[in-house]
């Protein structure tokens, strides 16, 4: 049998001379999509924020999360009228600052109907994590990890030492805080209960020196000392990068790093007042005038018995059912 002189063979061009002469073929239009399954793109507009920028991009199908205690301060209680007390002070000194955690309070009228009442509650975070972002599918699993936690922790006692100026990481927002002193312990043995499931999900841990705290008030700070800023810039010797609630998702003109885009920036300074940082002589006055009350038992302690998590605008929150033993034992 004789062997091929070729192993492949050669046509010739003859057939794609006749496809190139042949006539064009037009592509076809595929029909509009319908109004209805389009998903929006997300546009942020900050002057519906106060100024407020988005700290990080908006990415489809991610949400925003984070975990919390949360302090319900009630109209007629001593903490309540104290926090009234300091923020009074702190907008004569500071008028461009903004209440942190005032909200409506709501009960029933007699035909069972939920109204809105006069008197306010102000609900104050204590955060145990920072900022964290979960995928669609990664919810349940975080939420299942906030439920058995607080299966395992027993409810304690945790009450303020003094007040401080703390910046979030990305240094647009200064925060008058409330810091805790006693249940410091406990609340870092809650940060170790969280820390596997974080490092699970490729989360970031609290800061390794976390200083617990609540806010109860924040201002814009200038965009020259932000994180875009100079980079010889100082910070202030009193920031620390704890604070981790969410930037707002507030700026219409977002850069790659969620910053506030370059056209923007005079357009946010003219119509929301910033500050370098808060007046230095602030938390001096505060401490000097209100120091011993809010250390003092009767006025800053509070319980500690529920832990929440905040993931996009869904609350879960659930109640520490563990016991002394149980504490031992985890």
């Amino acid at each position: 049998m004789k062997r091929a002189s070729r192993a492949l063979v050669a046509y010739s061009s003859s057939e794609d001379e006749a496809l190139a002469d042949g006539p064009e073929r037009k592509k076809k239009k595929l029909p509009s999509l319908a109004s209805s399954i389009i998903v929006p793109v997300p546009v942020d507009d900050p002057t519906l924020h106060q100024g407020r920028v988005r700290a990080t991009p908006h990415v489809e199908g991610q949400y925003a999360a984070y975990v919390y205690i949360p302090l319900v301060v009630h109209p007629g209680t001593a903490l309540y009228s104290l926090v009234d007390e300091v923020l009074n002070v702190t907008k004569e000194m500071v008028p461009a600052a903004h209440v942190i955690g005032e909200i409506v309070s709501c009960s029933r009228n007699s035909g069972g109907l939920v109204v809105n009442s006069s008197r306010k509650v102000r609900e104050l975070h204590l955060s145990l994590t920072r900022p964290i972002f979960l995928r669609a599918h990664q919810r349940e699993e975080f939420k299942q990890a906030i439920k058995r936690i607080a299966s395992r922790r027993t409810p304690f006692q945790a009450s303020f030492a003094t007040f401080s100026e703390l910046t979030n990481d990305e240094r647009t927002r200064a925060f008058l805080s409330l810091e805790v002193g006693a249940g410091h312990n406990e609340l870092r043995e809650l940060l170790s209960a969280l820390s596997p499931t974080l490092q699970s999900l490729r989360q970031r841990d609290f800061y390794s020196q976390p200083r617990f705290h609540v806010s109860i008030a924040w201002a814009l700070l200038d965009l020259d000392t932000s994180v875009n800023g100079d980079a010889n810039t100082k910070r202030h010797p009193c920031a620390y990068e704890g604070v981790t609630a969410v930037e707002g998702t507030s700026d219409n003109n977002l850069s790659s790093n969620g910053d506030i885009g370059e056209s923007n920036k005079h357009f946010q300074a003219e119509y929301f007042p910033r500050v370098p940082h808060l007046p230095s002589k602030l938390i001096p006055t505060l401490n000097q005038r209100f120091g011993a009350r809010v250390s003092s038992a009767h006025i800053g302690r509070f319980d500690v018995d529920t832990i929440v998590v905040k993931i996009g605008k869904d609350i879960f929150s659930w109640p520490f059912q563990g016991s002394h033993a149980n504490l031992v034992s985890s």
